[in-house]
């Protein structure tokens, strides 16, 4: 409140109007006392002075100053009404100020209390409200819980289902049988397995050997047309498949170039005949080769170019798949295909470090990946072992060779047939994956 009067203009001129009173009482007050103190000094004059016109100036002066002095008096008289009169106006601003605080502190308790009640009110119907949306919320929750439980029992049902049909696929997609008599290398019987894929079903087997390659695929269905240089082998090979009515059979190699050269004959000269079999090994160029086996001897064979054969039709056009092992001579095979491309080639590769490929090999995987992509030929499959080891292992469109590795790689002109490679190779053997 004071604070309040403090501030008020009105209030504040009042106290203005009472200093101003209070300084002109108080100089009144001292202009009376000047005139007693000439008055009380007249008085002793007369006294001093018995002259009578002394005295009759000393009346004069008396009533002259008692003239001034009720003049004086009665303008404090009219200046204190004034004054008064203004106090007590500024007495009833002050009440009357006091009075309309009262007032807007009641009416402001009463706007609070109104307020206070309209928040409980709101608050109750807020809460009555929220609890109603709670009780909505709390049975949909209950309602969608019993629906979602429902929903996962009848997919936990579906998944266990499934996976009794997966595992009822899985048993035969993977089911292997171990029979040595019919199951070759895993290279073979991918061969077969592409018989379905091939638009031809025609297939040249250079470096037949003794004919496990060419056997698997006549089996498959295929019509096969099989080259060996080497006439130890070739007769071997004739009494073995020759009288297969889809069996031709070529002894003659399959190079670069049309032309004679010399095959070098391999031997094992191991004490207890560790390789078996040294005719494998033979080949048209000296290359390295693991210990225990020499080259011992040549022999002149007659060579001929795929693109030569096919010119004088002495090979059908229409070839499904061409696979080539011919011991360390692959890319020349590859070189001699001119502009003839067939649906699927596989070649042997040696990898640098491999005891066969060190030295005088033209079949290292790189090498032959940049051949055959110059013959757009865009992807391709490895298969491969690392020597000393057993386990196979592939991985695809790269011409990385692993260290110490060897076997086979196939080459697709068309997609759909390496897509279905792909598949049957991941189902039966480890994908290599490589990493940092």
């Amino acid at each position: 409140m004071k604070q309040l009067l403090a501030k008020n203009k009105i209030v504040q001129r009042v106290k203005a109007v009472k200093d101003l009173f209070l300084e002109k009482l108080d100089s009144l007050s001292h202009v009376q006392l000047e005139q007693i103190q000439k008055l009380e000094k007249l008085e002793k004059l007369n006294q001093l002075d018995p002259l009578d016109f002394k005295v009759d100036q000393l009346n004069n002066s008396t009533e002259q100053i008692r003239q001034e002095n009720a003049e004086t008096r009665r303008k404090a008289d009219l200046s204190m009404e004034n004054q008064a009169f203004l106090l007590k106006f500024s007495v009833d601003i002050v009440k009357n100020l006091q009075l309309l605080t009262e007032d807007w502190k009641q009416k402001g308790e009463l706007i609070l209390n109104t307020l206070l009640k309209n928040h409980e009110d709101s608050q109750k119907t807020t809460y009555q409200q929220s609890g109603l949306i709670l009780d909505t919320i709390q049975k949909n929750a209950a309602s969608n819980h019993q629906q979602i439980d429902f929903i996962l029992s009848v997919i936990q049902k579906i998944q266990e289902d499934n996976q009794k049909i997966l595992e009822d696929i899985h048993a035969q997609k993977y089911k292997v049988i171990i029979d040595q008599k019919y199951f070759q290398d895993l290279d073979i019987e991918l061969m077969t397995y592409l018989y379905s894929y091939l638009p031809h079903r025609l297939a040249v087997d250079i470096g037949a050997n003794r004919g496990d390659v060419s056997s698997r695929l006549l089996q498959a269905g295929y019509q096969v047309y099989a080259f060996e240089p080497f006439p130890p082998v070739i007769d071997k090979l004739k009494n073995r498949l020759g009288n297969h009515p889809n069996f031709r059979l070529f002894p003659l190699a399959i190079g670069s170039e049309n032309q004679t050269q010399e095959l070098h004959i391999a031997t094992d000269e191991t004490p207890d005949n560790t390789y078996q079999d040294a005719s494998f090994y033979s080949s048209l160029t000296k290359h390295s080769l693991s210990e225990g086996l020499v080259f011992t001897d040549t022999i002149p064979v007659t060579v001929k170019t795929l693109a030569s054969l096919h010119d004088a039709e002495e090979l059908p056009k229409d070839i499904g798949l061409v696979k080539i092992d011919t011991e360390g001579f692959d890319l020349e095979v590859i070189k001699g295909m001119g502009n003839y491309r067939y649906p699927v080639v596989v070649a042997e590769f040696w990898d640098q470090n491999f005891p066969f490929g060190r030295s005088g090999a033209m079949n290292q995987l790189p090498d032959l990946v940049n051949a055959m992509k110059e013959r757009d030929y865009h992807w391709h499959l490895v298969i491969y072992r690392i020597w000393g080891s057993s386990d196979v292992s592939y991985y695809c469109n790269s011409a990385y060779s692993l260290d110490n590795s060897w076997g086979n790689v196939f080459f697709f002109q068309d997609y759909q047939v390496f897509h279905q490679a792909l598949l049957w190779s991941a189902s039966v053997m480890p994908a290599t994956y490589f990493s940092a």
